[in-house]
């Protein structure tokens, strides 16, 4: 299986000082080792958000968030549960405008409403 860090993921992890740092190498190691052999260690919880991304939680207050697809695990979000679902609707609005799914955007006034003569 392949594992991906995204820039935004990168970016935070550098945010963190050294022992939360070190927390969260371990959690990827340990996420590794559950996806690959399918055990998880005591404490590891993982949850599935939606058909391909999961939430991992590190400690009470740190999560990282991960895509799945086809041996592929791409790691996009690092933070608290705030910054997760901030990151989640980020991607949701994201995943919308390049599949095309966005529908009735607002469309200019027209100036005829408004008394203009042309």
């Amino acid at each position: 299986m392949k594992y991906i860090l995204l820039k935004s993921f990168v970016k935070k992890f550098d945010f963190y000082k050294r022992p939360e740092q070190e927390a969260i190498i371990s959690k990827i190691e340990d996420i590794k080792n559950y996806l690959e052999n399918n055990k998880a260690p005591y404490g590891l919880r993982i949850k599935k958000l939606s058909s391909k991304i999961f939430e991992a939680r590190i400690n009470i207050h740190l999560r990282i968030a991960f895509f799945r697809d086809k041996g592929v695990v791409k790691l996009f979000c690092l933070g608290n549960h705030d910054d997760i679902k901030r990151c989640l609707k980020r991607l949701k609005q994201l995943l919308k405008v390049k599949t095309g799914e966005v529908k009735d955007l607002p469309q200019r006034a027209q100036s005829s409403q408004r008394g203009w003569r042309s």
